[in-house]
């Protein structure tokens, strides 16, 4: 169940484009990115929360988070699937820093009239499989001008006018909680309270727990709980530490809990995902 992941990019904020290719179980937690990110999904199925938005993936399907966006993986079943990501960088400068949309694409929210457009682009994707497996000479040529005419596509067909003054009130709480998710990345082994949290931003706790739950999806605490899964899960998967000083190094100090929520979450207790782990080495 160890994630495997096989490169093809350079580093995006030098070349502006990373496509990876991921496979078995993956847990990835709200996060977000200053880039754009599409994921399709090769084999199996995945849940993909798009600012708390549950999107249900199958075979040969594809959703954009565009830069910015708030967006959780979880895909905790055998599968492969392909990230694409384009740095915000590069798509300001081809559209001349005239950055004044947002792209919007999932599979269950097409429309019949976009539908032709969202397969196009599906076919673009495939083209990177084979791509990737015989990798001719000049393929990284090739693999830049696939996801540029995928970029192309999104633009001309799921880009929507998203001009910073015209945005409704409760997007302005997206940068909050953008800085807010960072903050969890970089302190999630301390204990960290909701009370404490709020107060660390100048909010009321109440407010705080509600505008969190609704840009997220999940309560607060459920979401820390979730971060320290993703960096345990990394550990015994990758390496031959104690399982208990795994949870202690990354704050989990409740084992029953944690028991509870990582066979929840990766279908299996830490013992049997190691094992797995190790098998498929």
């Amino acid at each position: 169940m160890s994630d495997k992941i096989y490169s093809q990019n350079y580093d995006i904020h030098e070349q502006g484009v990373l496509v990876e290719y991921r496979t078995s179980a993956a847990y990835k937690p709200a996060h977000w990115h200053d880039s754009l990110e599409l994921v399709y999904v090769l084999n199996g199925s995945a849940s993909y929360y798009l600012e708390g938005t549950e999107h249900k993936l199958v075979s040969g399907e594809f959703i954009v988070a565009d830069a910015g966006q708030i967006h959780e993986a979880r895909c905790t079943q055998t599968y492969m699937f392909i990230v694409i990501r384009i740095d915000e960088v590069l798509i300001e400068q081809l559209m001349d820093n005239k950055r004044n949309f947002q792209i919007i694409c999932s599979r269950a929210e097409l429309t019949d009239e976009l539908l032709p457009a969202y397969l196009e682009i599906c076919d673009c994707i495939k083209k990177l499989v084979p791509l990737h497996v015989r990798q001719p000479v000049g393929y990284r040529i090739a693999r830049q001008s696939i996801v540029l005419d995928i970029l192309y596509r999104l633009i001309s067909n799921f880009s929507i006018p998203m001009l910073k003054e015209d945005l409704p009130e409760p997007a302005h709480n997206l940068q909050r909680i953008r800085e807010i998710v960072s903050y969890i990345d970089k302190h999630y082994s301390e204990p960290l309270s909701l009370e404490e949290i709020a107060d660390e931003f100048g909010l009321n706790s109440d407010y705080f727990s509600r505008m969190f739950r609704q840009n997220i999806g999940i309560p607060f605490t459920r979401h820390v709980n979730h971060v320290r899964l993703a960096h345990i899960y990394h550990d015994i998967c990758t390496t031959d530490e104690p399982i208990l000083e795994i949870l202690d190094k990354h704050g989990f100090t409740n084992y029953k809990l944690f028991s509870r929520m990582f066979k929840d979450v990766y279908g299996g207790t830490p013992r049997e995902v190691r094992r797995l782990a190790r098998a498929e080495k």
